[in-house]
Parts: C-alpha cells; sequence; structure tokens
C-alpha cells in the first residue's frame, strides 16, 4: 500500500512538470483571434512526448537565483517572410509541433515559454505562427461537430498532398471546405501578416476568408503595428 501511494505520488509530481497551461500572453492571444469558439481552460503545452519534464527555460521550474539571458534586439522582418510557396517535392520530417485533442506538443527544438512575448510590441518568429498554428487544430478539435474535424484525417493529408499546407485562394470559397493543414496555414500566414506585415494585402485578403469564421478585426486592431 505505501509503495503504490508513493508511486502514484511520483508519478503525479512528475506529470506536473511535464506539461503547462497557455501563459497570460498566450492566453490573451488566443482570445484576440478566436474569441469565444475556444475553450482555453483546458489547454496544455509540452514538450516532446509529454513524458518528461519541461525545459528549463519555462518560469515556473527556473530556479529564481539562475541569471536570465537578456532577449535579443528585434530585427527587422525581411520582405518576404510570410509568404508561402509550395513544396517542390514530398518529403518528412518531424514536425515543430502537432496536436493531440486539447494538448499541444512542441519539439524541444521549438518549445516556448511564452510563444507570444513582448506582444504587443514585438513578436517572436517563428514560435508565434507556429503555435497559431497549432491553436487551429485544437480550435478543430473542440468544434469538430462544426468542422468535421478528425486527427486521422489530418494526418493523412500529408499522404495524400505532396504539400498539405499550401493553399491557394479561391473566390467565393469557404474557410472550412479547405482542408484541415490548408486551415491551420492560413490563420497561420493571417498571424504572420498582422504581425510582421501589416500593410501587406494579404491581410486583407485573409481577413475577408477568415472573418465569418473568426473575430479577425478584433485581432487586427489588437495587433497590428
Amino acid at each position: 500500500m505505501r509503495k503504490t501511494l508513493l508511486f502514484t505520488l511520483a508519478a503525479t509530481v512528475l506529470a506536473s512538470g511535464c506539461a503547462r497551461t497557455l501563459t497570460p500572453n498566450e492566453t490573451v492571444f488566443a482570445k484576440n483571434l478566436f474569441g469565444d469558439t475556444l475553450e482555453i481552460e483546458g489547454i496544455e503545452v509540452l514538450a516532446g512526448a509529454g513524458v518528461l519534464p519541461l525545459p528549463r527555460d519555462y518560469p515556473a521550474l527556473r530556479d529564481p537565483s539562475e541569471p536570465v539571458e537578456a532577449a535579443p534586439p528585434p530585427r527587422k522582418a525581411p520582405d518576404d517572410l510570410c509568404v508561402r510557396k509550395p513544396s517542390p517535392r514530398r518529403y518528412w520530417d518531424w514536425p515543430a509541433a502537432f496536436v493531440l485533442d486539447d494538448n499541444i506538443y512542441f519539439s524541444y527544438r521549438w518549445y516556448p515559454e511564452d510563444a507570444f512575448a513582448g506582444l504587443p510590441d514585438s513578436a517572436l518568429y517563428p514560435v508565434a505562427p507556429i503555435m497559431a498554428h497549432e491553436l487551429v487544430h485544437v480550435w478543430q478539435w473542440q468544434n469538430r461537430a462544426r468542422t468535421n474535424y478528425s486527427p486521422l484525417v489530418s494526418a493523412g493529408e500529408s499522404i495524400e498532398s505532396k504539400d498539405p499546407y499550401f493553399w491557394v485562394p479561391e473566390a467565393g470559397r469557404e474557410f472550412l471546405t479547405y482542408g484541415y493543414e490548408q486551415q491551420a496555414a492560413m490563420v497561420e500566414d493571417f498571424v504572420c501578416y498582422v504581425l510582421f506585415d501589416p500593410k501587406d494585402a494579404k491581410v486583407d485578403e485573409l481577413a475577408d476568408i477568415l472573418r465569418p469564421i473568426l473575430p479577425v478585426d478584433t485581432f487586427i486592431a489588437a495587433y497590428a503595428r
């Protein structure tokens, strides 16, 4: 009995360090982008397969006595930063992040302690667009009665298509008729343009597609600089 209790306590303590909730910045971002269509409270962010503690950069796990490295100075984004180009060939690589239900799994290389640190004055690239992309998959899952989202179908798009993320706007076509990865890519692109190139015509083009689904005008007002 005692061994069982100790094991349970140890497992609980270990698990508590393997995931985190959205940070205040991430919460505000998600509310501005998705409005009341996304239940934020149940979303968790993990690193790797989610079985090891989060990287020590996460503030809740950092020793208060450890010095914090200063953030690098902001740099001007290149003109084509947000331009999506089709992949010339089919290939597979371990993703920067993926979603299962309400859980966002980041690779250790791309795991952020706060994906939207600095907003609204500055933004992190590519972490901010990546997090936006993954939040779309959480949104698709939570709203699957409307989106018909299936993780298996979403994963299968990478097998069926040479580039499941590439999309081409079609006049009159509704957002939910695009593939699941295309939907996430479109929102990712919208976020990228608003944060890094808000005067580009793509902002209005994407806003027109997303407006029936998401409160894009609230998002633009909050973050376009």
